[in-house]
């Protein structure tokens, strides 16, 4: 057994919000999700060969899965020794559509991790409110742990430039600076039964599979993620990996954070905001 400090795992890819420059990029429209039946094989599998620190259900945004009750009990049964602290990441848009949820999240002792996005915008707040309420009301009156993590700007900083067809790679080639500056850096994703780095090489194939992404993808699209059946040695080397040559397709100097624009615009918005030369249509 093998220990590592985080694993996430997306229940679905398809997210309410375009949160701009996310690292996931679910701000581009993306769909699917995993059945909990996917979910229990891919994690019996990997449970009995690597054991998080820190377990985190995300997406995407988790509370769209209609079986998200049962697959909060089912990351618990395969980590159930309380080494392995369990979040659950939502905006909090849909936590009205799960009323068993605080009940799991007290018997698994999950923490459910609210993200806030932004501040000003007038339509993410209307939306934001319920959620926002119906998650404090779940911690002061049904004992569940819930923390508010701040991404309007402290932590939100793009890992590539653009967006859709027009998305980019940065070209700094210093690996081991975007290693060094990376706010991924300890964020492995269990995706289709492999391992892989990191969300921004996870979720590339299904960039490039939506938008004709440029060649300078193309490196990047060559990464190859670990499957099951490695060897323990590989699995050794892979979690005690640093940088590498793909950690060149994100920023290797140190960037100042981004206030966000509205999340709630659509994902078309986006699209029209660059023309087919990359420069910005106000």
């Amino acid at each position: 057994m093998f220990t590592t400090r985080q694993l996430e795992f997306h229940v679905t890819h398809t997210c309410n919000f375009t949160c701009e420059g996310c690292s996931h990029y679910s701000n581009h429209g993306h769909s699917g999700t995993i059945s909990v039946k996917d979910a229990t094989e891919w994690l019996y599998n990997w449970s009995r060969r690597v054991k998080p620190k820190h377990f985190v259900i995300l997406g995407g945004e988790p509370t769209l899965h209609k079986d998200l009750v049962d697959m909060v009990y089912m990351v618990r049964m395969m980590y159930p020794d309380p080494y392995t602290k369990i979040d659950l990441v939502s905006n909090a848009s849909f936590l009205h559509n799960h009323p068993n949820l605080p009940e799991a999240l007290k018997a698994t002792n999950t923490t459910l991790a609210i993200s806030i996005h932004s501040i000003k915008d007038p339509n993410y707040g209307k939306r934001f409110k319920r959620g926002y309420n119906l998650a404090k009301e779940w911690r002061h009156s049904r004992g569940v742990r819930v923390e508010f993590w701040d991404f309007t700007n402290k932590h939100w900083i793009p890992q590539y430039t653009g967006y859709g067809a027009m998305m980019a790679p940065y070209e700094d080639n210093d690996p081991q600076q975007s290693w060094n500056h990376c706010v991924s850096k300890h964020a492995l994703q269990l995706h289709e039964n492999k391992l892989w780095k990191c969300p921004a090489l996870a979720y590339l194939p299904m960039q490039a599979k939506k938008y004709k992404l440029s060649e300078k993808w193309s490196p990047y699209l060559k990464y190859k993620p670990l499957d099951i059946d490695c060897t323990d040695e590989e699995l050794k080397e892979f979690l005690s990996r640093e940088h590498e040559s793909y950690c060149s397709m994100c920023p290797a100097k140190k960037l100042d954070p981004i206030i966000k624009q509205d999340p709630t615009l659509p994902v078309s918005y986006w699209e029209q905001k660059y023309d087919h030369m990359g420069d910005i249509i106000e």
